[in-house]
């Protein structure tokens, strides 16, 4: 394990958030690592000082606050929390997402050996109907914990975690790279730097399971993941990509059919998930053309994070 003195943090989590209550589940799931004393808590936040009265006292080895005019892009947030990390490793969570109490222990293990990046093993932690399991299985099937553990070519830049030298070679591209996008993984490969996927060290997603947010949450993504990756093409090279979005389905679908197909047997999946996975492709890639053609807009960066801080309040319905 690297030279860590033992008065140090090990691992520092960051965590972007509007408010402490959004928050609460996942802080309280890393209260409870194994390794909660060696982990310093990285709290981005556009209210810092109700948050900062909140979060004494939970166990941590430290917690920092750093205030923030606004979350969005979320992006942005998390790249402003990677600088201000003291720990030689470093997890980008998400409000939704529950880490096992091993969790971190076991990320930080594998940090320490030639893996730059370690990815957990996702599980559904809301698996009530198709619309939840059709948008898990697509974004987080590749990284089912019904897979077995192994190098992996492609990582989330989120609910991943890192060496922080390794994001920090980024430079002033770090926002990019933490944002929809080939960035990381681009980057990543260019510098040599190694992934691995570890499904013993598990991980709860919360996904969208209301239709009518699913639509608009599935073809934001897109027009992000356009947007981002267009951002320096040529007119030539966006229509090209346009002309082959046609293609873009079946290359998603066959990057998860791994996952889906270890999952379905050993989950009962809802008759509708298949049809929400295929028609939750076809609305990223919808997106995804509008992006190469007219760029991502702060309108579809503000929506997308709502989506991303405030899930469980869409779920329950709280949200519009």
């Amino acid at each position: 394990m690297m030279s860590v003195s033992k008065n140090e943090a090990l691992l520092s989590v960051v965590l972007a958030t509007d408010t402490y209550e959004r928050g609460r589940n996942v802080i309280d799931a890393l209260a409870r690592q194994t390794i909660a004393d060696r982990i310093e808590l990285i709290l981005v936040t556009t209210s810092a000082d109700e948050v900062r009265t909140a979060a004494a006292g939970l166990g941590f080895h430290s917690v920092k606050v750093v205030p923030a005019n606004s979350i969005v892009p979320l992006s942005a947030a998390r790249a402003i929390g990677v600088r201000a990390a003291g720990a030689p490793y470093v997890f980008i969570a998400e409000t939704h997402a529950y880490p096992d109490p091993d969790t971190a222990e076991k990320l930080v293990e594998l940090l320490s050996r030639e893996w730059s990046l370690v990815v957990p093993g996702f599980r559904n932690a809301n698996p009530r109907n198709g619309i939840s399991w059709g948008g898990f299985l697509t974004d987080y099937g590749a990284w089912s914990r019904a897979l077995p553990a192994g190098e992996t070519q492609r990582a989330p830049a989120h609910d991943t975690a890192f060496r922080r030298s390794v994001l920090m070679e980024f430079g002033d591209r770090l926002e990019q790279a933490l944002s929809f996008g080939d960035e990381l993984y681009v980057g990543m490969h260019a510098r040599g730097h190694r992934a691995w996927f570890e499904p013993s060290a598990g991980i709860q997603h919360v996904n969208i399971d209301r239709i009518g947010h699913w639509v608009r949450e599935r073809y934001l993504s897109g027009v992000l993941i356009g947007g981002n990756r267009s951002s320096k093409w040529t007119w030539s090279r966006r229509l090209l990509y346009v002309c082959a979005s046609p293609l873009i389905p079946f290359v998603v679908l066959a990057r998860v059919q791994r996952g889906v197909r270890e999952v379905s047997q050993r989950e009962h999946l809802p008759v509708g998930t298949i049809p929400a996975i295929v028609g939750g492709v076809l609305l990223k890639v919808a997106g995804e053309v509008r992006g190469y053609l007219l760029g991502a807009k702060h309108e579809h960066e503000t929506g997308m994070t709502a989506f991303e801080v405030r899930k469980l309040a869409f779920n329950a319905g709280e949200e519009t």
